[in-house]
């Protein structure tokens, strides 16, 4: 009896989790209702476009909140990617869900971090791409682990004409290119 009453509790732990784990999932994606439907990714790679199989999408954050990633608009499903960069734009083919596709015009600035969204990988380890969205401000963060890989990337993405590249975390100093 002492043993099925203990198997009884131990699922309804298990139940509770689920239950807490599945609730704070929904508030992360009605926490980002405010973001617009995302805009389709070009179906054709122009001749121009620079590509990167081996990364890792890390996630997308709200500029205010580096921690705590966005899920609404599929933007939470951090996982394998490739990397494009086309004169319209980022787009990154994630494994297991839609591309995301961010416009250049839309890209504000893209700096080499640390990390992003709790991930964490050493000095410029990640490429984060700060864009605008609607009225939101989001920062989306990249791993490409190949050195030569992460800055043919950079070097694609400051190209194009909206992106301010910046140097270091502190995004009020000199622009990648020019000190």
């Amino acid at each position: 009896m002492s043993r099925l009453l203990l198997v009884l509790v131990v699922i309804a732990v298990i139940a509770l989790c689920l239950w807490g784990m599945s609730r704070s999932w929904r508030r992360r994606v009605a926490s980002g209702a405010d973001i617009p439907a995302l805009a389709v990714a070009p179906i054709h790679k122009s001749i121009d476009a620079v590509s990167i199989d081996h990364a890792t999408y890390l996630g997308t954050v709200t500029t205010q909140h580096w921690l705590d990633r966005v899920a609404a608009q599929g933007l939470g499903h951090r996982g394998p990617a490739s990397v494009v960069v086309e004169p319209e734009g980022l787009v990154i083919e994630r494994v297991g869900t839609e591309s995301l596709f961010i416009p250049q015009q839309a890209i504000v600035g893209v700096a080499l971090e640390r990390g992003l969204a709790g991930r964490v990988y050493g000095k410029d380890g990640v490429i984060v791409v700060t864009w605008t969205w609607g009225d939101v401000s989001l920062q989306t963060g990249i791993r490409i682990p190949d050195e030569h890989g992460r800055t043919d990337v950079i070097s694609a993405l400051a190209q194009l004409p909206s992106g301010q590249l910046w140097s270091g975390s502190d995004r009020s100093q000199t622009p990648i290119g020019e000190g």
